[in-house]
């Protein structure tokens, strides 16, 4: 999809328009391919505290809907979405929101087509394979009434946090915003500027 065609599948007349969870959730989860330059023209045209508030409600609701015991798949979606927060939330500049974007871009293509994960049937059958994004639906059905799985996610944590600069006074307020449970990849720096 390109920028015109993102706009139209996300019912927006304009990027300004981007303020609703929907739109970010049809963002993150279209089946279709967006290419990166059509996100980047959401992005500058979109209220930049917006897209955070946006990216936190998803991930709040995507760290809600995972299966019980799913450890190390809640951390590493954690440590994305405390990345991509930080990142927007602190765009300043145009090669700001090219990274962001990068990061997000990326994200996307993980969560809702490359990653894999291993479902199997807890009353018998041969397991099925998911990408990250339909094993969380499939959690979510099974809550509801839906059939039971076991998850396995382990292919799934195949997924490389590049690091990410902050200031001592963005971790201060990230971690406020998120009640003290930042966590942060081995090899993430934080300098002070």
């Amino acid at each position: 999809m390109n920028y015109e065609e993102l706009l139209e599948y996300l019912d927006l007349d304009e990027a300004a328009q981007f303020e609703y969870f929907e739109a970010m959730a049809d963002l993150i989860e279209s089946e279709e391919y967006v290419e990166q330059e059509a996100m980047y023209q959401l992005f500058d045209g979109a209220d930049k505290t917006m897209i955070t508030e946006l990216l936190e409600d998803y991930f709040e609701d995507t760290l809600e809907g995972l299966p019980d015991a799913s450890g190390e798949i809640y951390s590493l979606l954690h440590q994305i979405k405390v990345m991509l927060i930080g990142m927007s939330s602190n765009i300043e500049d145009d090669s700001d929101l090219r990274l962001f974007t990068d990061e997000f871009h990326r994200f996307r293509n993980w969560y809702s087509h490359e990653s894999e994960v291993e479902l199997t049937p807890e009353d018998g059958g041969r397991p099925i394979y998911h990408n990250v994004r339909d094993a969380v639906t499939a959690s979510r059905m099974e809550k509801l009434g839906g059939e039971k799985y076991r998850y396995d996610f382990e292919n799934a944590l195949e997924y490389e946090l590049d690091s990410y600069s902050m200031s001592f006074a963005d971790l201060a307020k990230a971690e406020d915003e998120n009640e003290g449970t930042i966590v942060f990849s081995p090899d993430e720096e934080m300098n002070e500027e």
